[in-house]
């Protein structure tokens, strides 16, 4: 059974008796505490509330330090969605399909899985239905993969970054200058999509569905008009990220590695100053509330896959199963346009919220297309064939980069 602090069975525990604004630190562990416990009953591994977020344990951390520490590890339970697809349920169900996401509440990605979850439940008549764990309460990409390949989570929802731990060939997708824009990738994924699928199948996954995130961009504390200007700032790079880490050594710049959960807590403290990411993400995980510039030109398109492993989607009966994949093309791939105009939306946002649109120089421009050949060449052999990547670049740049 899961506990809260008024004894009600859900899984982020609520906040008990009202406390005063200077208990705030005392009420967010006690929901802290209440929900690592419930993670725990239902497989997850929930926050570890070592000596550093415990007042007296450990000398020279501070109320404030800890403070913030716990508001960043309580931001993803704040974004718990609602809804009818319920959120990391006490109940498990053979005929319930899991599905984690970095995805906060309120995103396309997320409104679109609830109409799933409504539809699918309408159909089979309450027989199969969605289980969501939203905002990274699962853990990074990498996590909820692992969690995928040992039966703790059945499907979910990622960056290329994440499809790349799978089928490390998928990295094309972000190789830097390869891909850089929508009609470019819709060509690269009509052309290779059936390999891919096999490919994924081969390696215990079934690729549901592709979906976008908007155009990367760089975000900074600091105006940007050639690449070399980020050796003067700290970058966040995504561990698993190849491309992103062999652009930052064709740069020139050492990035800070930190988990996409980690970034947030990392932009208020200033450990990182430079993030590469789209406006759409920026904003639904509040990066965009700490730096001050975006680059207006775009790197290339954030894509992302749905995949489910092959033991759960075996074990749904074909008519669920074609039901299913027809609600995901509608609802899942068919909102693409929808998260296009979002990202564009949010991009335009942030430039009338204090945010400035930097450009590079004609200078900067040529230094950028350098790197970029520089950074995709060097993965070459190691994450993907030049075999792939000329196919890739043939599609999407016929005439040469």
């Amino acid at each position: 059974m899961l506990r809260n602090n008024r004894g009600r069975n859900t899984l982020v525990g609520g906040l008990g008796r009202q406390m005063p604004e200077s208990n705030g630190f005392s009420r967010v562990m006690r929901t802290l505490e209440s929900y690592s416990y419930n993670c725990r009953q239902v497989g997850l591994p929930g926050p570890e509330l070592g000596p550093i977020l415990r007042p007296g344990l450990h000398h020279g951390v501070t109320r404030d330090m800890r403070t913030a520490v716990v508001t960043t590890m309580v931001l993803a339970m704040a974004l718990a969605i609602p809804g009818s697809a319920k959120v990391a349920e006490a109940a498990k169900s053979d005929n319930m399909i899991r599905i984690a996401t970095l995805a906060p509440r309120n995103s396309e990605l997320i409104r679109g899985f609830i109409k799933i979850d409504r539809e699918l439940k309408k159909a089979t008549k309450d027989q199969w239905g969605l289980q969501l764990y939203p905002s990274g309460i699962a853990g990074d990409e990498t996590d909820v993969l692992h969690k995928m390949r040992v039966g703790q989570m059945d499907a979910t929802a990622v960056t290329s970054v994440g499809l790349s731990q799978v089928l490390r060939e998928l990295a094309v997708l972000t190789a830097p200058g390869a891909i850089e824009n929508y009609s470019q990738l819709e060509k690269v994924q009509a052309s290779l999509n059936h390999e891919w699928e096999q490919k994924l199948a081969d390696n215990g996954f079934k690729l549901l569905g592709w979906g976008e995130i908007g155009y990367l961009r760089y975000f900074t504390s600091a105006p940007l008009h050639k690449p070399s200007d980020l050796k003067a700032l700290r970058p966040w790079v995504w561990p698993p990220a190849h491309t992103l880490k062999a652009m930052w050594t064709a740069i020139g710049c050492t990035g800070v590695p930190l988990g996409v959960p980690e970034v947030y807590g990392a932009l208020q403290t200033k450990m990182i100053d430079a993030v590469v990411t789209s406006a759409l993400a920026a904003v639904a995980l509040q990066w965009h509330a700490k730096l001050n510039f975006v680059t207006k030109r775009v790197l290339g398109p954030l894509v992302g896959g749905l995949v489910i492993n092959n033991k759960k989607w075996d074990s749904i009966p074909e008519d669920v199963r074609n039901t299913l994949l027809e609600m995901i093309k509608r609802n899942y791939e068919g909102d693409s346009k929808n998260i296009r105009k979002d990202d564009q939306k949010a991009y335009e946002k942030l430039l009338t919220h204090g945010y400035t649109a930097t450009e590079f120089t004609a200078q900067g421009e040529i230094d950028l297309k350098a790197v970029q050949k520089k950074a995709r060449d060097s993965l070459v052999g190691r994450v993907y064939s030049k075999e792939l990547l000329d196919r890739v670049m043939k599609i999407t740049h016929p005439n040469g980069a």
